[in-house]
């Protein structure tokens, strides 16, 4: 079964918590949060039946408070932090720059066209074996959390900001 993971100027989806970036951190910082509900699990699919390449589609319009796009220079990327560990672990690769959100529309990046471009392509997570490498699926537990994570000089305004990942990459199950 498919399910919704969103946020759209203020509102998101059930398992989904929004989260304000720190502009002047050293690290990336968490913009986005999902916990999948007690007693389930989510996949996320590196592959879907959308454009041509591996990974995740992630659609978004990233804006300030002003409501200007944040910058281009600005590099996001999912991470896991599984049950008991206090760190996160890396597990898609990293964008480096967001131009082609402030480029294309979030009307324009669903296009099949420019699908491809917005696809994050998942990997087995840094640290373990095979880390780094591409996998088929990542699968977040709802004793852990999947992190959207955000290195810009500039503060997502969740008021002005949408973020949509793709929910034929996303399947929701009972826990294992």
């Amino acid at each position: 079964m498919s399910e919704d993971i969103f946020a759209s100027e203020g509102a998101a989806a059930e398992a989904v918590t929004t989260a304000q970036n720190a502009p002047d951190s050293p690290v990336p910082t968490p913009i986005l949060e999902i916990t999948p509900e007690r007693g389930q699990f989510l996949r996320f699919l590196n592959r879907v039946a959308k454009g041509q390449e591996a990974g995740i589609p992630i659609y978004m319009d990233l804006r300030d408070a002003n409501g200007d796009p944040l910058p281009t220079k600005s590099e996001l990327f999912l991470a896991i932090e599984p049950s008991g560990h206090e760190t996160t672990m890396r597990v898609s690769q990293a964008l480096k720059n967001i131009s082609q959100y402030n480029q294309l529309s979030v009307n324009e990046q669903r296009n099949v066209d420019n699908v491809d471009s917005v696809k994050v392509e998942l990997q087995n997570p840094e640290g373990l074996p095979n880390g780094g490498q591409p996998t088929d699926k990542i699968d977040v537990r709802d004793i852990d959390t999947l992190y959207l994570l955000l290195d810009s000089p500039a503060q997502v305004d969740w008021s002005e900001s949408e973020v949509y990942i793709d929910s034929n990459a996303v399947e929701q199950h009972g826990r294992r």
